[in-house]
């Protein structure tokens, strides 16, 4: 599965950015699989592309940073099936008079 995941800092304090950084670069990821990770440039959080075999892969993925980071993730399809599923819904409304 594939997750949009943003994330902002809970307390952007000095010490909590150094305790973060500290981690971060001990962090190995996983079981979750980065497919884009990026920092907003504004540097309160960021947006991830995250592929995960199930929901709770994607929370074992981000429990080391629920302390210091609100996370929200949506599962997300590739456009070309997401659109087939909204093509095929919309046949079915049509069926239907």
């Amino acid at each position: 599965m594939l997750f949009h995941v943003t994330w902002e800092f809970i307390d952007s304090s000095e010490a909590i950015q150094k305790r973060t950084l500290q981690l971060f670069s001990k962090w190995q990821p996983g079981p979750g699989r980065f497919d884009g990770f990026y920092g907003f440039a504004e540097g309160g959080g960021g947006v991830a592309i995250i592929e995960a075999a199930s929901a709770a892969d994607l929370a074992k993925t981000v429990a080391p940073w629920t302390p210091f980071l609100k996370f929200t993730a949506r599962a997300i399809l590739p456009i070309q099936e997401s659109s087939a599923i909204e093509g095929a819904a919309a046949a079915w409304r049509d069926s239907i008079r």
